[in-house]
């Protein structure tokens, strides 16, 4: 299905530059992440992340020009590359890692964020991203996307804003694709939120008032981004396995 700028400004009030910037872009070619795509965007929501995030990078206070920069958006871009390395097993978790730092380490805005980041990232609890992650690890496969934020300019009390919202967006998005994927990922045992959950009562609660939170902190600066989503959870009790879960 074809992505127009018009469906991301109407249906996720996207900014009309950045919809339109992305809407226009080729797939980067060599990049496994874009892997035999011939757009660069679809309709599923591992596909629409990236207009989406920086849609609300800008709300958040981040200069346009920054954020449609071939700097940032081919950080985005080699990062998914790694990321998608790490998917298919061609390289492990620390090769993954030591790959976004080499992307950044020698060209970055903040050096306190890429440090928080990089203990961040190896499971350290000295830096500030600890404490607005989500509980679930299965939420945090996008969490390598964080280096390309090492190509920004924003002080210390931006930063919180910024990665408050990319949390909400990346769970959000993560958790619709969680739940169509529920049946695949149990059989291929990969990483999913509702599994880890337990898929019981006191886990799922716990992914409902995610969401609501989610939704509630992205709606103060879009609310048009936050009721399509919600709307895709609504859709979600339509699956009657989801359905189940969702109603214990």
């Amino acid at each position: 299905m074809f992505i127009s700028s018009g469906f991301l400004s109407i249906q996720y009030g996207v900014d009309d530059k950045i919809a339109k910037f992305f809407t226009d872009r080729e797939p980067p070619p060599n990049n496994l992440y874009w892997k035999d795509k011939l757009m660069y965007l679809r309709p599923e929501p591992g596909w629409l992340f990236i207009p989406l995030i920086v849609d609300l990078l800008y709300k958040c206070g981040i200069d346009r020009e920054q954020l449609l920069s071939a700097k940032f958006v081919g950080l985005l871009e080699d990062i998914g590359h790694i990321s998608a390395m790490e998917e298919t097993q061609q390289i492990n978790h620390g090769q993954a890692i030591e790959a976004c730092m080499n992307l950044v380490k020698n060209d970055h805005t903040n050096e306190l964020y890429l440090q928080h980041l990089i203990d961040f990232i190896k499971g350290g609890t000295n830096n500030p991203f600890s404490a607005m992650a989500t509980p679930f690890k299965a939420l945090h496969r996008g969490d390598y996307f964080l280096f390309a934020l090492c190509a920004l300019q924003f002080d210390a009390a931006l930063q919180t804003k910024l990665i408050q919202h990319w949390f909400a967006l990346i769970s959000t998005l993560l958790l619709l694709d969680d739940a169509d994927d529920l049946s695949d990922d149990i059989n291929n045992a990969d990483a999913n939120a509702f599994v880890e959950s337990g898929m019981q009562k006191e886990g799922i609660d716990r992914i409902k008032e995610l969401v609501s939170s989610n939704l509630k902190l992205i709606g103060t600066i879009n609310r048009s981004m936050a009721a399509k989503l919600d709307q895709g959870f609504v859709s979600l009790q339509k699956l009657p396995h989801i359905n189940q879960l969702l109603n214990q």
